[in-house]
């Protein structure tokens, strides 16, 4: 089974068509939603925390280290107005923003080549990805 990485968002958002500033797109609302432990609308950091602990990477399990330190820098680049909580319209907005990032021709599509790109960069290679082969 797939589950659906809260760092790969970005990818799947960018083909969709552009919303007003204030409309949240119905994927990232509902990703949005099951991040909201509390159901008060907005994450919190620890919030954040819970989500990508959670994620899955590949066969295996993101390193603690690693999760904690995407869930801050998701969470301090998220709180656009720095009131210490992130917004479904700050989330979609920092979505749009790196989904544009890994569209790296900018022709408005996200190919499988830069989608593996932002995944490398996002978990690291895939798994014996440029390990030399033995003899």
């Amino acid at each position: 089974m797939v589950r659906p990485s809260l760092a790969l968002l970005p990818l799947f958002l960018l083909a969709t068509p552009a919303l007003a500033a204030d409309k949240v797109d119905p994927k990232l609302r509902a990703e949005f939603d099951k991040s909201d432990l509390n159901h008060d609308g907005f994450l919190s950091r620890a919030e954040v925390e819970a989500r990508v602990d959670r994620m899955d990477v590949g066969k295996q399990k993101m390193a603690p280290g690693k999760a904690k330190a995407i869930a801050g820098a998701f969470f301090n680049t998220a709180d656009a107005n720095h009131d210490g909580k992130v917004s479904p319209v700050e989330m979609q907005g920092l979505f749009r923003a790196l989904a544009s990032r890994y569209d790296t021709n900018h022709d408005g599509v996200v190919s499988l080549e830069e989608r593996a790109a932002a995944r490398a960069a996002v978990v690291g290679p895939p798994a014996g990805a440029g390990a030399p082969k033995g003899r």
